[in-house]
This record gives C-alpha cells, structure tokens and sequence, in this order.
C-alpha cells in the first residue's frame, strides 16, 4: 500500500460518495491550496549562496535520501539532487511524513539557507504548505567512498556508501539517556580515521543494539560538525558485518551482582531480570518480540474485552552501587488505557529481596515514580530515578503491576539502567524573585517558574489562568497574533496559562497541551468550553516546548493529573459508551466487503499495527479502481445517540470517494443494504497524516439497531489513503 507520506498537494479532500444508482453525489470539499513555483534554484545553487539567505517566491527539487522513519533523525530530512550529487539538509518546524525515495519540490518562502556548525542546510518552515511529494520510489544509490575522501568535503550531505570499516569500540550505538559518537576507521586510511564519527541518536530503532566487531560496510548520510566529519545511519538494515550479533548480551547469568552501568534491554527478551505473578498465574509479565520490550495487562480479548486482578512484579537481578558518590536508575516505558497509571504501575528498591523469590517476602521501598500515559503505541517515555539514598549497597529494582476485574491496563519496558549520576527527574526550585512553588500538587510552580525551568524538563505541577489558546493551522507560535485571547476559539488541543488573568502577552505564558481523549482536554479546552476563559487550573505534567514557546506537555490527562476552577464537572452531555473499538491491535468486529477489488489488489482495508488503526488505500505504485467497506456490528442505540471516532486522509482527491454510512437493515451483504450517509461535524484537510476527532449525530435512530459502515472508493487517477481509530459510540 502507499507509504505514510506527507504532502501539501494540489489535491484536498473533497467528499464525495458513489451511489448505487450509478450517479455521483456531490458533497463540500475545502478550498484548494495552491503553492507558487517562483523562481526554481537547484541545491548546487543554494549552496553558493551567502549563509543566511533568506527566500521569498523560490523552489528547490531534490530526492529524499534520509527521513525520519528508524528515530535516528527529527524534524530532518537530506534531499540530493541526481545529477550532480548535491545535497543539503532540511530543518523543519515539525516532522515530516516523506521518506526515502521521494521525489519532491520544496517551496522556500521564508526558508533560511544557512551553516549550522558547518552543515549547510534549509531552516524555518515546516512540512505542511511547503513540501509537496511528486513522485515515490525514486531512490539514489549511495556514492562509493571512503573516510578520506568524506573528508574531502565533495560528498557533504549526501549519501555514502563505505566499505571495509571497523569500529573502534565495543558496547552499543548510543546510551539509554544521550545519544552516541562512536569512532570508525577505514582500512585504506587508518591514519586519517582518528576523529570520524557515526553519530546515533538515543531514539534511534537501534539505538541499543551491539556495535559490530570486525571490518564490514555501511550506508549513510555523511555529515560534519564544525571540524569533526560523521556519518548519520539510515536504518540497521543498511549495515552489514559478517558474524554481527546486534542484540546486546547480559554482562552476568541473571542473579549474580551487576555493576555499574548495569543495562537491560529487553529487545531478546528478559535477560537479567525475572517476572513473579503475585495473583494470577494465567496473566504474567511476557516478552513481546514484534515490539522489543517485556509487557503486562490484565486486559484480555480486545474491545470490550476481559479483565483480570493481578499482582505481577519485573525484578531485576542484585547490583552493587559501590564506587560512586550517587546513582539513578532511568527506565524506559509505555503506558495506556490505565484508570491512573501511578496508582497502578510502581517502581520498588530493596536490599534484602533474593533472587528468584516471592517478593512479598522482602521489604521494599517505593520509588517517588512521576509515570505520564502514553497517546500512542509508539509513544515511548523516560523516568529518572535517585538512587541516592542506597549508595554503597547491593539492591534490587523492581516495576510493580496491579489490576483489577474491572480495569486492566497495558505497560511496556523496553530497558532499565541503574548507573552512576543524579537523577534530574525531580523538578528543582525555581531561582529567587523568577518564580514561586516547588512543583508538587500541594505546591504547584506559578507560570513565571514553569517558564524557567523549560530547559530542565522537569514533571511538575504549574498553575495559572486561562487566557487563551493557539489559533488553528499553527505548527508554531512566533507572537501574540498566534493566539485566540478571545473568543470563538478554533482548537482543543491546548490552552494558554499565564500567573495574570488579563495577561495577553506570550512570552509570560506557558501554552499546556491537552492529551486526546482525556479529560483534561474534554473538561479543559476553549473550543468547547468557551466558560473556561479567566479560571484557575493547575495541572501535571513536563515543562518542555510547546509550539516553539514555554510548554507543559506530556500530561496523564485524567483528572488525578489537574484541577480546575469550579471542580471537574464533565461536559454536558458526555453520554456513556455503548460501543467502542480502538483499532489498536485489529479489526475488532468489525468486518471488511470488498465490492471492487482488482486481481492486482490483495486488500484495501487492513490493520496498520504501527499506528494502531485501520487504513484504507488502493495504490501499490498505481492508483486502481475498488470499493471496499470496514463493517461494524450491529449496535442496539437505547437513547439518542453520538458516533465519535479520529481519522486522516492523505492523497485526497475529487475523483475518489470516502463516507461513513449507517443502516438499519444490514443483514451481511452490503449492496442489499438501505445505507444513508451521515453528516461528519469534520473531515480531515484531506493532504496530511493528522488525526482529528469527528463525530455524527445518531440521534434519528434511537430504539434501534444501527451497523455503521466506512466507504471507501477509488478510480485509477485517484487513491486517498484513509485512515479510522479509536470509534466509540455514546449515548
């Protein structure tokens, strides 16, 4: 199917549904957006130009050599051109959805060429009305070299192949909480191989993977910073070394003392830690190795599902903190579906527990764990914990599970280390006269804090009044012309806080993001609650930037996590679901009719695990002609009733189709089927991968029974891809 590709195209939704009449209905489509060509530069170009340079009415043409995909770039992308092999970087305001191979056309209106310590590269716009993708598949073959001649300087910013190369180092390519420069030398130059760096990030897929030890090759992006050169790794895949083990081995057998740095990742399973079900046997700590990481819930059998009490621990084994001055242990999680993951998931040192044992025979102390719930299954999360107080002792660490028959949520650990430092978790005390508070729920930090400890990130709590919210459309705020101080406002996702209830002024203003589906947002948000405007909230969550301005993000979201003036009543009307399916790990009930499928097509609609939804697209390197249809079951509507789901549509065009429709007859078949399409609150801008909420009245159905259906058409000129999660159903 067509990849996960950003695009700011001629081409924007317009809805329109084929009815089995055989004539077309016409249905709004937003306006559509034209980007000028103006004056077209190649990079060769733009690399003579004087560094700062700034562009007006410009294109520049280029082939994706290096995307966002493995983790080990963000919000940057390399483009080439085929012809003469220049190349440049692209730093954007928000991550792409290009990827390798792409041929695209970048609109540099109020782009900025410069040097970033020597890498030339385009700065000061984002992806969204500026990148338009105008073909797929179109790779170019790295350049055969070596370090010497990266060193050269003729290949910069493009990519490179390099072959019989060594690293100099044993362990992995970058650390759990920073990310690595590790040194490689090349056999036909080891005299000028002394300072030459493959740079990974800690985000990278592979990131904790074992380095490779003996000569083999790569492919890369070769870059430098300011004298030293680097090479940037696209994927794992690109790296091949005879005899490679990439997945790092435990130091010791589990139960024996580790030292320090004592590193577990869980990418081949368990290692030197062990899992002990306290209550239920049937429902344990596991190794998942689609997703390199151990996992625990007590939530069986998909939406609605099954839950079970449980009591599960992840111990690990004995580690000595000798040698040092202080320690911290960092774990790296992923939380969701919890009712509060800080009651449920906790974090528990000892120094009497043995090995293999039942903890509950130990004594253990809690561990002061600030857990925030993942948006995502691929929302990963790090906590830093101060192991201070047992310096000079042997302990044992360990991640508590609880759940119960009625609420079950999932974890993931992807690793744990314990080392020497100290923990920066904690959120340090604002400096005198710049703020007041000390971060905890009893003792919030006001704004003027929460603004000056940006750059520690630390999890807190801040309070303020609500004075306003960013306008829609924005990927980043640059001044008080971004924000709604008034009403109608145009987006839930966040509100401005400031420490002055008439403050209309950014730079004295925290912008606190609000997590979908929470309550935070649904009790919170200006769009819906206009009430809200001037009231005091205080909420929880990480100080770090938020549309380019001082940020709380990364709240829980649930009402443990924030307090706002007047209590936390709900929304009006906030209706209790009657039937949900999230997509998370399938199709659930629902069921897929193929009407039209080319022999070329194997599906239309199929399960996208990486994002945890069902997508629908009919392009594999062409567009083709098909209807397919994702089925509900049939859903007994008591009371009026509101369908709610988040969806996005890329490649959207006016010759294809898309509609969600509801029957009252639907019996299996859906062309014998009375269907009526329903009336969406929104659809989405039809030319990026951004989710947004919509919603139908059923209300006409009440007394019911209702199987709701998406629609998915397509010609062989135009293919949307189309994208449904988290479908709920309310009264």
């Amino acid at each position: 199917m067509k990849n996960r590709l950003l695009t700011t195209s001629l081409l924007l939704l317009a809805v329109m549904g084929v009815l089995f009449a055989s004539c077309k209905k016409e249905y709004p489509q937003p306006p559509i957006q034209n980007l000028p060509i103006g004056t077209v530069y190649t990079i060769q170009d733009i690399l003579a130009m004087t560094p700062g340079t700034v562009f007006d009415s410009a294109s520049v043409y280029g082939i994706v050599t290096a995307d966002e995909v493995s983790g080990n770039l963000y919000k940057v992308i390399f483009i080439q051109d085929r012809a003469s092999g220049a190349a440049i970087e692209l730093k954007l305001n928000a991550t792409s959805g290009v990827r390798i191979g792409d041929s695209i056309r970048v609109y540099l209106k109020d782009a900025i060429f410069d040097k970033y310590h020597n890498l030339p590269q385009l700065s000061g716009f984002g992806p969204d009305g500026h990148i338009i993708i105008l073909a797929n598949d179109r790779p170019i073959e790295p350049a055969l070299t070596t370090i010497a001649g990266i060193k050269g300087g003729q290949y910069l910013c493009g990519l490179v192949r390099l072959e019989d190369v060594s690293f100099t180092q044993t362990g992995t390519f970058a650390e759990i909480s920073e990310s690595g420069n590790r040194y490689l030398v090349d056999a036909t130059s080891p005299n000028n191989d002394d300072n030459f760096v493959v740079r990974t990030s800690n985000y990278a897929n592979f990131a904790y993977d074992n380095l490779p030890e003996g000569p083999g090759s790569l492919v890369g992006i070769a870059t430098v910073y300011n004298s030293t050169w680097q090479i940037i790794i696209r994927s794992k895949g690109e790296m091949q070394f005879d005899n490679w083990d990439p997945t790092p081995t435990p130091p010791v057998v589990p139960g024996e003392v580790q030292s320090l740095p004592y590193t577990q990742s869980f990418s081949t399973g368990f290692g030197t830690y062990m899992s002990y079900s306290v209550v239920d046997d049937n429902h344990v700590w596991t190794y998942e190795s689609t997703y390199s990481v151990v996992q625990m819930t007590g939530h069986v059998g998909g939406n609605p599902g099954e839950d079970f009490a449980n009591e599960d621990w992840l111990i690990s084994s004995p580690v000595a903190l000798t040698g040092v001055s202080d320690a911290k242990m960092t774990m790296r999680y992923l939380g969701r579906y919890f009712n509060n993951i800080n009651n449920d998931v906790t974090v528990w040192v000892s120094t009497n527990y043995t090995y293999g044992e039942n903890p509950t025979t130990a004594q253990w102390t809690q561990l002061p764990a600030n857990l925030v719930e993942s948006t995502t299954w691929s929302d990963f999360k790090d906590v830093e914990l101060a192991l201070t107080d047992y310096v000079g002792q042997t302990i044992t660490v360990a991640v508590k599970y609880l759940s119960t028959d009625t609420k079950g949520g999932t974890i993931e650990v992807s690793a744990i280390t314990v080392e020497e430092g100290t923990a920066g978790d904690t959120p340090t005390p604002p400096t005198p006269g710049e703020g007041e508070g000390s971060g905890t729920a009893d003792d919030p930090y006001n704004v003027a804090a929460g603004i000056g400890l940006q750059s520690e990130e630390p999890i807190a709590w801040v309070h303020g009044y609500i004075v306003g919210a960013v306008k829609s459309g924005l990927s980043s705020v640059t001044g008080n012309a971004d924000i709604n101080w008034a009403g109608p406002f145009d987006l839930a996702t966040n509100v401005v806080i400031a420490d002055d209830a008439s403050c209309n002024e950014i730079s004295q203003c925290i912008i606190v993001n609000l997590p979908a589906g929470k309550p935070l947002r649904t009790q919170v948000n200006l769009m819906d609650n206009p009430d809200n405007l001037g009231k005091h909230l205080a909420v929880n969550g990480k100080l770090r930037s938020y549309f380019g301005q001082a940020g709380l993000r990364d709240s829980g979201g649930t009402e443990a996590d924030f307090v706002l003036e007047g209590g936390v009543t709900p929304p009006p009307t906030p209706g209790t679901t009657i039937f949900s399916e999230t997509f998370a790990s399938g199709q659930g009930e629902f069921t897929i009719q193929d009407v039209t499928l080319p022999e070329e097509l194997t599906y239309v609609w199929n399960h996208d695990a990486n994002y945890s939804c069902m997508k629908a697209s009919a392009y594999v390197g062409q567009a083709y002609a098909t209807e397919s249809w994702l089925v509900s079951p049939a859903i007994a509507l008591t009371n009026a009733a509101t369908l709610k789901f988040d969806q996005a549509v890329n490649y959207a065009s006016p010759d294809g189709a898309l509609a969600v429709m509801v029957s009252t007859n639907y019996n299996g078949d859906v062309n014998t089927a009375t269907w009526t399409e329903l009336s969406l609150s929104q659809w989405p801008a039809g030319n990026n991968w951004t989710f947004i909420n919509s919603t139908a009245d059923l209300s006409n159905y009440a007394g019911q029974s209702v199987t709701i259906a998406f629609k998915y058409t397509s010609t062989t000129s135009a293919s949307a891809t189309w994208e449904v999660k988290n479908f709920v159903v309310e009264e």
